[in-house]
Order: C-alpha cells, then sequence, then structure tokens
C-alpha cells in the first residue's frame, strides 16, 4: 500500500536532483490559549509515539517484522480520541519511528557499540505539519497550523526569512513545518524546511584512489580534502592544489570556546546560589529560569557557530573542486573525496583513564565534532571518511622526523631540514599524505610547498581593530564637539 497523498515527508539531499533542504527557525508567539493547546498537543504526539513503540516491540516479540507502512497503518487504524491530533501529524510520528529503527539497525551493522532500538518512552514531542494538509496558507496571508478534528487551528503572521542568498524564500519553496518548544528559553518556534538549488559534489565511485580511467574510458581525478579536528581551531583543511602544493584552510573557533566557557561560568556560579536556597522559594525559581536561560542563549549562539564554520568549510571543498575542474584535461571528471582524522570517542571514559585534567575533559565532552562532520557531508553531498590521525601532528612533513610539539607553532627538529608551520596545518597535511597512500605516511621532500590561509568562523574584530576603533570613534567625538564650538 503506497503513501497517501499528501503525506510527502521532507525530500532527502541529493546530488543528481541539485537541491539541498535546509531548516530555518522562525520564533513565534502563542497566545494563552493556543499555548496551551499546542502544549496538550505536543503531549497527545509523545503519547502517540510511545504506543507505537510498545506495539513494535510486541510485534518483534511475537516474531513478526513489521514495515514502514504497517507501523503507519496501526497508527492510522486507532480511534480518533487516542490520537487527537492532525491525521498526518500522527503519521509523520510513525514516519519517525521507523527513520530512528532504521538509523539504529544502519549503526549496529557498522559496527557502533551500544546501539539499541527505539525503547525509551517520551513525555515531549514538536508537532508535525505536512504542507497543504497540516499547515496552508489563509486567503488573509496568515499562516494557519492544524490541530485534528474538532481541536481548532492555530493562525499565525506568515513568517519571511531567507535561505543562503540575501533574497526571501518563496512559499511555494516551503516543505514540512514543525512546532517546537524550547525548554531552555521558555518559547514557541516554527522548524520550516525549504529547498535550495546547491548540487551535491561527486565522490569516487570507490572508496579509495588517485587517477585512473572511469567506466566509460574517460580518465578520473579523484581529489581528497583531509580535515584535522580539533577544540581551537575545528576544522583545518589541506588539499593538493593543481600546481602540487599544498592548500591549507584553518578556521578558527576560539569564538565557541569563549561562549562555551561564558555558559559553564554563569551555571556554575548559579548553581552555586540554587545550593544556598530553599527548593521551591521564589529565588529558587528565579535562579533555575536564569539559568535556563544562560544555556538557551549559548545553545542558540553554538547552533549559529556550528553552521557558520560548516559553511566555510564547505566553501573551501567546492573552491578545490572548481580548481582542479578547471585545470582538468577536456573529457576528465574529477571527483572528491572528504578524509577526517578519527578521534571518534576520544572523550570516552577519560576520568577513569586519567588521561588529561578536569579541564582538558570538559573541552573534549563539550566538543561538537561530530555536528560539524554532520553538517559539511550534508553541506557537500560527501561521505566522511576516516584513517588513523596518530603522530600526524608531531610527524614533520617533509623529512618525516617526529617531535614532540609545545605551542601552537611546528618547528622540525631536524637542523638540516628546518619545516616550520602551523601546527594544526601539520596535522592537515599529513591526514592527506596518510589518505592518499593507504594510511602510509611517506615524506614529501624538501621542496614541499605550504600555502597557509586562517579563517575566523564568524565576523569579528580583534583586539588590535577593536582598539582602533575605540581611538577612531573618540578621535570623532572630539571632532564633532570641536565643531559645534567654533564659529
Amino acid at each position: 500500500m503506497g503513501r497517501p497523498k499528501g503525506t510527502t515527508r521532507r525530500p532527502r539531499a541529493s546530488a543528481t536532483s541539485g537541491l539541498r533542504v535546509l531548516t530555518a527557525v522562525v520564533p513565534v508567539w502563542l497566545d494563552r490559549a493556543d499555548h496551551e493547546r499546542a502544549h496538550r498537543a505536543c503531549h497527545a504526539s509523545a503519547l502517540l509515539w510511545n504506543r507505537c513503540v510498545a506495539w513494535v516491540r510486541n510485534e518483534w516479540r511475537s516474531g513478526r517484522r513489521p514495515g514502514r507502512e504497517d507501523v503507519r497503518r496501526f497508527v492510522t487504524s486507532l480511534p480518533v480520541k487516542e490520537r487527537p491530533v492532525h491525521a498526518h501529524t500522527a503519521q509523520a510520528v510513525a514516519y519517525d519511528l521507523w527513520d530512528a529503527i532504521e538509523t539504529a539497525r544502519a549503526n549496529k551493522a557498522s559496527g557502533l557499540p551500544h546501539v539499541r532500538l527505539p525503547w525509551r518512552e517520551k513525555a515531549y514531542r514538536p508537532l508535525v505539519f505536512t504542507r497543504n494538509y497540516g499547515w496552508r496558507v489563509t486567503p488573509d496571508g496568515c499562516l494557519s497550523l492544524s490541530l485534528g478534528l474538532g481541536q481548532g487551528r492555530i493562525v499565525l503572521p506568515l513568517p519571511e526569512f531567507t535561505g543562503r542568498g540575501p533574497t526571501r524564500t518563496e512559499i511555494e519553496q516551503w516543505g514540512e513545518i514543525k512546532l517546537c518548544w524550547a525548554h531552555d528559553t521558555g518559547a514557541w518556534a516554527l522548524h520550516i524546511s525549504h529547498s535550495c538549488p546547491q548540487p551535491g559534489l561527486p565522490g569516487p565511485a570507490s572508496g579509495t584512489g588517485d587517477h585512473g580511467p572511469s567506466d566509460e574510458g574517460a580518465p578520473v581525478r579523484v581529489v581528497t580534502v583531509a580535515i584535522d579536528e580539533g577544540i581551537i581551531n575545528p576544522l583545518t583543511m589541506a588539499h593538493e592544489a593543481p600546481d602540487g602544493g599544498r592548500e591549507v584552510t584553518v578556521i578558527n573557533g576560539r569564538s565557541a570556546r569563549a561562549i562555551k566557557r561564558e555558559r559553564n561560568k554563569t551555571v556554575a556560579r548559579l548553581t552555586s546560589m540554587l545550593s544556598r536556597c530553599k527548593n521551591g522559594s521564589r529565588r529558587h525559581r528565579r535562579l533555575v529560569t536564569a539559568r535556563r536561560k544562560a544555556r538557551g542563549k549559548a545553545r542558540t549562539r553554538l547552533r549559529d557557530f556550528n553552521h557558520q564554520t560548516t559553511a566555510k568549510a564547505a566553501k573551501v571543498v567546492r573552491a578545490a573542486y572548481a580548481q582542479h575542474r578547471a585545470a582538468a584535461p577536456q573529457g576528465a571528471t574529477v571527483q572528491m573525496r572528504v578524509v577526517a582524522g578519527d578521534v571518534r570517542g576520544i572523550e570516552k571514559r577519560t576520568a577513569e583513564r586519567r588521561r588529561v585534567n578536569r579541564s582538558t575533559r570538559q573541552q573534549l565532552s563539550q566538543w561538537e565534532r561530530a555536528a560539524h562532520e554532520h553538517q559539511l557531508a550534508y553541506k557537500t553531498g560527501l561521505k566522511i571518511e576516516y584513517v588513523d590521525e596518530a603522530y600526524t601532528s608531531q610527524t614533520c612533513p617533509a623529512c618525516g622526523r617526529r617531535r614532540k610539539v609545545r605551542g601552537r607553532r611546528y618547528v622540525c627538529a631536524n637542523q638540516a631540514c628546518g619545516f616550520r608551520l602551523h601546527r594544526d596545518a601539520v596535522g592537515g597535511v599529513n591526514i592527506l599524505t596518510l589518505a592518499d597512500n593507504g594510511g602510509t605516511l611517506v615524506p614529501a621532500g624538501p621542496d614541499l610547498a605550504v600555502r597557509v590561509t586562517y579563517l575566523r568562523a564568524q565576523p569579528g574584530w580583534s583586539p588590535l581593530q577593536r582598539e582602533l576603533h575605540g581611538h577612531h570613534q573618540h578621535a570623532l567625538g572630539r571632532a564633532r564637539v570641536a565643531g559645534q564650538g567654533s564659529p
């Protein structure tokens, strides 16, 4: 049985379709009546999820293997009183559960440890509205969200937002809409998915490879972009230029460290004050609200930082593709690979192993490495590959001499070599060498040319720029006062 009309889920990213699906987060305000109805619907959606999980697990225990449409049919067969939400919102719960099952099975197949199929009960779930059925635009230009038969609608002003470009995203590009409650900020927001014309980059048909003929006989050039991930500099990207040199881009992430440090200090201070308050008192409630808002503010700022970081990283990958595409001979095909140093699981069991101090353990636990990888893979359309990065920041890429580095500058211990470079750039170049040579670190020789570019993840001023700007404004103020006093 096929999916009913109007229940099309959000389209997946595809390199052949030439479209990317983005999500815009638009804050909205609900009056008291709509606020209470939306909360009741979110609780009902969570109870529906719990019932679907229980049904699927009971089917598994009985020896049956239900499919995607079996879960949907179970949801639609429930009486209206047992699913007091819109019909398509209920079907979205079934499809989300099946997507979670498929993801867990894929993670198990890939060998990830401690993977469990959906089992946890939920008390709250966002409301999902499909186009033309769950949500629609009213004749007077408002956004109408349907809560189901007999539950009424939530009518909001039509939101306006921009996509990747400066122009406003048209309603025809909108897809699924979610109404989400942010507990930290205590506010509602619409998560609007919309399409954006951005094709994915072509990847290699087989995992690795250098240069060779394609199936049609045309030459194929596989370009590798290596990534050295870190806490201070979240992404250091290296690739080989058409002229044989190494292009390295270091994306600075100190602004994210500042956001996390400010949040940690604020939360620690408020938690200390809470320990001296009586539970349920007015002061206790105010402090809990202040702590929740501090976390919500930091989460919003970090989400913006992550997207700006990965957007710049995706731009680097696309620029490398454009360079090699322009330099490739006529008829040749250029394919891209993204290979990252494997640091997965580095934050686990750090306290038991006593590998690092408490401050570094906190930074590792708050490292958003996985978010960067997922977003970069989505924005480029390429799968992230991994390679062992042991000693890549300690080995000279020119001569292969190993040295323990302290500080951000790498200086080769070999006096005859004298290679000097940023430590993260050394790691990126060595990861690139490992990826291109099947995991073997081959010295490039004394003629290695490395060109390093430094980028800020977010636009901002350096201390010198800030000081000069203050001096300039002060000078303008003095000139303005002098001009007013002159005849």
